[in-house]
């Protein structure tokens, strides 16, 4: 079986027992106007692909998914535990409009000529302009992850894209003339901004995606035989609303790119008593998703679940203001020069995992702290209570949801592509659908460089769509999907396991991924000689970028300590020999 991005790809699908599949693109559909969302935008146009041919629907009123930050959290409750990766998504949060005098009808001292001028003038309910009073809602809210005092955990010269800097730093065009290393996220969000500016009027704003569907449903990628080549002519329907307006519509695209993020559902577990225990005690169970400044924490007894990335710079944060020691509930080891950062010991305790929450007594039973000698015990039943715990946040990641597609979006053959939200099923190398190879789903992974990864993606699909790449095979694809589950995929070995982890590449993984990436998308095809596009090129990560890749996480801990400061890797004391 060969990989997806080495030298017997192309070979692979030539020699197919069938003819090659060619696809007919005339339309496309970008859900998400973020990172991955902008990146296939860009590559698609460079693919040749026209401004017509792309609509771009995005919830929020400007660019940037993620990174588009807002004080405002949901109002509602936290499902409590939340496990369903169907559950209702969060409503809009439309902003209060000003109490305002009631506007005077312009026409009440008017005289009408005749009975038919009066009963077509405006507001009198038969003509088609609104009334003059009528104002339109103001564009609304979905609350995301992002919090108040972030800066990126990686440098803004990894995390760029391949043909846009942060810093001019010698490489062409900057967003600014210098930011800090590891930047904040004002300065990621005009990054983004600036780097949508030639593809922002193909985005239709605050525009909500309802459903999305297959209109002919086939078994799998059945194509259609036209002129001797067989090709693939799915087409599928969107359903949208603009949340301004409220008027619906309905659109017809040969293909979709699925572009909508992966942290809008909380994930929080089933731990025994936790329902029984947010009944008891609401507001005391948070999720991230929610957190925006320390200060909601001052002097309370805080426990923190979950010692990923996020949960760590949250803990940095809350530690600070909250009665010590701060509680960080972890289910594997916090590496030494994290510990010493956090201040373990001090004003940080670690404890293992939760074992069940104790109604009466507003706390938990937990487990002995990952890599202690009471945890390497084969009696697991060594436990002990914290209790008069004022707040509770589970820092435990996301479920991958897409609720505009539904069981019945695509074919009763076809697989589910979510079930317990844990991972994306029908997927070559995390982002082809296997039997509908016209829908991709690009920035899945964890712990990876995302807008690069991003752009490699995009520059795949769109010169597949194209046709200047072929298409590997249904049955190949299925195959590349095998090899991600054995753990034998293009970011390379790792423990084959079910779950969230399928999604989660090793270390030093999105390097392997982007670098093979990159070279199955150079083996499209020159038609003309010249291309059909402008030839945008993936990123490629040489000698530098590895090196970044491998100290980043220990420059961030050093920029911790200096204060946020420092504006290069050398300041904080790292450079490549």
């Amino acid at each position: 079986m060969g990989s997806l991005g080495n030298s017997n790809a192309e070979e692979n699908a030539t020699n197919s027992t069938s003819s090659p599949l060619t696809f007919d693109i005339n339309r496309i559909a970008i859900i998400g106007a973020g990172p991955s969302g902008l990146a296939a935008a860009k590559h698609l146009l460079a693919e040749g692909f026209s401004s017509s041919q792309i609509d771009i629907y995005e919830q929020q009123a400007d660019v940037g998914g993620v990174w588009n930050y807002s004080a405002v959290t949901s109002t509602d409750p936290p499902r409590v535990p939340q496990t369903d990766a169907y559950a209702a998504p969060d409503r809009p949060i439309y902003p209060k409009e000003p109490v305002e005098e009631e506007e005077k009808d312009e026409y009440a001292d008017y005289e009408f000529d005749s009975d038919e001028e009066a009963s077509t003038a405006p507001g009198s309910g038969a003509c088609s302009l609104p009334p003059v009073s009528r104002k339109e809602k103001k564009p609304p809210i979905f609350p995301n992850p992002m919090y108040e005092n972030l800066h990126t955990n990686i440098p803004h010269t990894l995390m760029r894209y391949s043909d846009l800097g942060f810093t001019a730093d010698g490489k062409g065009k900057g967003t600014h003339q210098d930011c800090e290393i590891f930047p904040s996220r004002q300065v990621v969000q005009e990054y983004i901004i600036q780097y949508a500016r030639d593809v922002r009027h193909l985005v239709q704003f605050s525009t909500q995606v309802a459903d999305i569907s297959l209109q002919t449903p086939s078994s799998n990628t059945l194509s259609v035989v036209s002129e001797g080549q067989s090709k693939i002519r799915d087409k599928w329907t969107i359903r949208s609303t603009n949340l301004i307006t409220d008027i619906s519509r309905i659109e017809s695209y040969d293909a979709v790119v699925v572009a909508s993020g992966h942290y809008s559902t909380p994930y929080i577990p089933s731990v025994p008593d936790i329902s029984a225990f947010v009944t008891e005690h609401p507001g005391v169970i948070s999720h991230s998703k929610t957190y925006r400044i320390p200060s909601a924490f001052a002097g309370k007894r805080v426990v923190i679940v979950g010692s990923a990335s996020s949960g760590l710079d949250i803990a940095s944060q809350i530690s600070a203001v909250c009665a010590s020691p701060l509680i960080i509930s972890a289910r594997s080891p916090i590496a030494d020069d994290m510990s010493e950062h956090l201040g373990v010991g001090d004003k940080v305790r670690v404890v293992g995992q939760i074992k069940r929450f104790l109604v009466d007594e507003r706390g938990i039973e937990v487990y002995p702290a990952p890599g202690s000698s009471s945890a390497d015990l084969e009696d697991q039943d060594t436990t002990e209570q914290i209790l008069d715990v004022d707040a509770i946040l589970f820092c435990t990641g996301y479920l991958y949801t897409f609720p505009f597609i539904s069981p019945s979006s695509l074919p009763s053959s076809t697989p589910p592509l979510i079930t317990d939200g844990r991972r994306v099923h029908s997927l070559a190398r995390h982002f082809i659908h296997t039997y509908h190879p016209t829908l991709v789903f690009p920035g899945l992974p964890i712990k990876i460089i995302p807008f690069p990864l991003a752009e490699a993606q995009a520059a795949v699909f769109s010169r597949l769509w194209s046709n200047r790449l072929p298409l590997p095979s249904h049955e190949e694809l299925q195959g590349y999907e095998r090899e991600d589950e054995e753990g034998k995929g293009l970011e390379g070995s790792r423990v084959p396991r079910e779950g969230k982890s399928f999604h989660v590449f090793p270390k030093g993984g999105d390097a392997r991924y982007i670098n093979a990436l990159h070279d199955w998308a150079l083996r499209a095809r020159d038609e003309g000689g010249e291309g059909k596009g402008k030839w945008k090129e993936p990123p490629f990560w040489g000698d530098e970028e590895l090196w970044q890749r491998g100290i980043y996480a220990q420059a961030k801990i050093q920029f911790e300590k200096t204060g946020r400061k420092a504006k290069t890797l050398r300041e904080l004391g790292f450079e490549r020999e």
